[in-house]
């Protein structure tokens, strides 16, 4: 069924191009780009603060050619026929399909079900809402810390009894972390929903009662009730019920059981997918910014994946074009102040130091966070080494202190008695190396250039002039 399937998806993503309301702007590679769906792309990226620098329409036109022809130059390489693209790319579509998919009586029917559990429960028990104030005893207390414990819930209860406020004793005694900021205020709870010795002794009390100290496995607990009720009817609680439900993607369930019975009724003639196509077939001509929503993110996939081949990849480990390019421009990567270029160590015995400089000199550009532990820290970690580094003044409190012997942070690291640097400063980069990040960026920013140029010479594109023409600038690109 999937070559089947497909090509009607295709079909739906070029459906209308030729309608009058919806002329063809541009010819990219032979394929048609319309007003609507370059409009789509310049107002969605136009709102972006700073996503475009909010260009005009003409100054957009470019951006959106080199976007399409990087689309093709993936296209021709084969990128959309890999499974990793595919798999990928109908993950997303999926997403954007299944609302369409959304079964209400599936999710009422889960709903009902959520509430007649519920109700079966609660065996005729009310809900309650308890307060507790604990006083917590270790599973092995001795029978001293035990009698102290108990001595102490006595007090606070009698305190209570005397009129002091059950919020504030909670938020100064309680050893329940998770209630004593609330006053030791706890949600509505059902049977089951605690231990057996606080649930027995909690729907002991009406409203507005206070017990004496409770024995549980805990420790003891002083417990008031704020609140008791029936459950309420379901129309009442419905509400509450489906926001639950959404939070735990309710939807995508109903939308995939529903697609399951639509599967299971073909007799093994339709998949998932094929169900999915369908969909989308059915909606794209009606709403043509799902259309292009899918398309977009069918295009950045195909955008990023030969980015990343041509540009990102190809220019980080292309050692010598790197090298090369730095010597080039080596005057745009002057720094104004010196750099350190090394490591900081922690040692615990000072007399370390010699054999640890030896041990970076040694190993500094190689392993040396693997060979530490075994060379250092067989038994604890007695050293301590961060980097490498390269900063200037004011970066690094220790290398201020150590390498540029400025500042005053000669206190070592917590539990350490000596700290230092092990490297050297530098007036200016040695290599690329030094300034890699700005040297592979600018290097990247030119190969994506020459990229593009060859782009435009190898496709053809075409702009209707007259349909350009047509299109309304966003507010900000008239300033």
């Amino acid at each position: 069924m999937r070559h089947i399937f497909f090509p009607l998806f295709a079909l739906a993503m070029t459906a209308g191009a030729q309608s009058a309301s919806d002329p063809v702007l541009m010819t990219i590679n032979g394929k048609p780009v319309t007003k609507a769906e370059f409009e789509y792309s310049y107002y969605k990226n136009s709102s972006v603060e700073g996503a475009v620098e909010q260009k005009s329409v003409r100054e957009y036109v470019p951006m959106f050619i080199n976007y399409k022809l990087k689309v093709a130059a993936a296209e021709a390489a084969g990128l959309d026929t890999l499974s990793s693209f595919k798999q990928e790319f109908r993950t997303y579509r999926d997403m954007q399909l299944t609302p369409y998919m959304v079964d209400q009586a599936y999710i009422d029917s889960i709903a009902h079900g959520v509430y007649d559990r519920t109700l079966k429960q609660l065996g005729g028990k009310d809900l309650i809402r308890p307060a507790h104030i604990l006083i917590a005893v270790a599973q092995k207390a001795t029978d001293v810390q035990k009698q102290a414990a108990k001595a102490k819930a006595d007090s606070i209860y009698q305190a209570l009894q005397g009129g002091a406020d059950f919020a504030q004793m909670a938020k100064q005694f309680s050893a329940d972390t998770g209630s004593k900021e609330q006053g030791g205020q706890l949600p509505l709870l059902g049977p089951g929903a605690t231990v057996k010795e606080f649930e027995e002794a909690a729907y002991a009390l009406k409203t507005g009662e206070t017990s004496q100290p409770v024995l549980s496995p805990f420790g003891y607990h002083i417990i008031r009730m704020t609140e008791r009720k029936p459950l309420d009817p379901y129309d009442s609680v419905k509400v509450q019920i489906m926001a639950m439900l959404k939070q735990n993607n309710i939807e995508e369930a109903s939308a995939e059981h529903r697609i399951k019975q639509i599967v299971d009724a073909s007799n093994g003639r339709l998949t998932r997918e094929a169900v999915l196509d369908s969909v989308l077939a059915a909606h794209i001509d009606h709403e043509p910014s799902l259309r292009y929503l899918v398309q977009e993110y069918h295009d950045g996939l195909l955008l990023y994946e030969i980015s990343k081949r041509e540009v990102w990849d190809a220019a980080a480990t292309d050692t010598l074009g790197l090298t090369a390019w730095y010597k080039q421009h080596k005057k745009d990567y002057a720094w104004t102040e010196p750099h350190f270029k090394g490591y900081v160590y922690h040692l615990k015995n000072v007399k370390q130091e010699k054999d640890v400089k030896k041990f970076l000199k040694k190993h500094a550009d190689g392993e040396w966070r693997k060979l530490l532990k075994e060379t250092f820290n067989q038994d604890s970690v007695s050293v301590s080494i961060s980097g490498p580094y390269l900063c200037k003044a004011g970066d690094n409190r220790y290398i201020d202190a150590y390498g540029f012997k400025k500042g005053n942070e000669t206190k070592p690291m917590n539990g350490f008695v000596k700290t230092g640097v092990y490297g050297k400063k530098l007036k200016q980069p040695k290599s690329f190396l030094d300034v890699k990040a700005q040297v592979t960026n600018d290097y990247q920013a030119e190969k994506e250039k020459l990229w593009v140029e060859t782009l435009r010479r190898r496709f053809t594109f075409t702009v209707d002039e007259q349909v350009l023409s047509t299109i309304k600038e966003m507010p900000a690109a008239k300033q």
